[in-house]
């Protein structure tokens, strides 16, 4: 049976109003909790899309994240199939550093809400087109990455350049969090108040007050978002890349 893989790094960081999406459309996904030892093995014919969630870790820190290695030939290998591949924070620097673009550790810790810049290509992005020029998002990361090569930029920040980006038509890679909900906000904040209190500028009492104001908004951008990922190329490119790896590199 044809499914979508979900790499979870985090007890914490799962897919949020994602999995709304997924059960709304009723598709398959399996969730692989790679901080429990779960090894993804599977017939790779029926994988109809890969999803990376974000996480603590840093994209090159193998020797403490053996999982990290197998993911970046997992990246690789679904690029060259041509899978679809959502990457989210973690996972859009894993995309970056399976291609062989820089990841290194940015000057600004982005912990809250922050707006976003999205680029021409971003405002004409047929999943992201339909957000403001100057999106509220949730962000939790210190790292950045350089832009894959052949990668169109969708949108930066103040503090990072690379912010959201696109390889071909269906791999995506967004260092902010559009799947987050109000009550994960709570339990990352909850988890991370030692690191969070070593930081001057960053408030958990403002980060909670900021999701009050915005957690409605970056909920329909998740949504809307996800929905047209799943719809728009799961539906038409998965189909039909499918049958391509089929019929010409002999899968199945």
């Amino acid at each position: 049976m044809e499914e979508i893989l979900v790499f979870q790094h985090d007890p914490l960081g799962d897919l949020g109003v994602f999995t709304q999406v997924l059960e709304a459309q009723r598709r398959s996904f399996r969730t692989i909790r790679l901080f429990q030892g779960e090894i993804p093995i599977e017939d790779w014919a029926n994988v109809r899309a890969l999803i990376i969630l974000g996480g603590p870790m840093g994209a090159h820190e193998d020797d403490r994240y053996p999982f990290l290695r197998l993911e970046k030939v997992i990246i690789r290998t679904a690029l060259k199939q041509k899978i679809p591949i959502l990457g989210v924070s973690l996972g859009a620097q894993l995309i970056a550093a399976a291609t062989g673009a820089e990841v290194y550790h940015g000057n600004f810790k982005e912990i809250g809400w922050f707006p976003v810049s999205l680029a021409p290509e971003g405002q004409l992005d047929s999943l992201l087109g339909y957000l403001p020029e100057r999106p509220m998002v949730f962000q939790w990361h210190g790292e950045g990455f350089d832009l894959p090569q052949g990668a169109l930029r969708l949108a930066s920040s103040l503090h990072y350049d690379n912010q959201a980006f696109r390889i071909g038509r269906s791999v995506y890679g967004l260092q902010f969090h559009l799947e987050m909900t109000p009550a994960m906000i709570d339990r990352w904040i909850d988890e991370h108040w030692k690191e969070l209190a070593r930081i001057p500028y960053v408030s958990p009492d403002k980060i909670r007050a900021d999701t009050r104001s915005y957690s409605r908004e970056l909920k329909y951008y998740g949504e809307r978002f996800f929905s047209e990922f799943v719809r728009r190329l799961l539906s038409k490119d998965g189909m039909r890349n499918s049958r391509q790896r089929h019929e010409t590199e002999g899968i199945g």
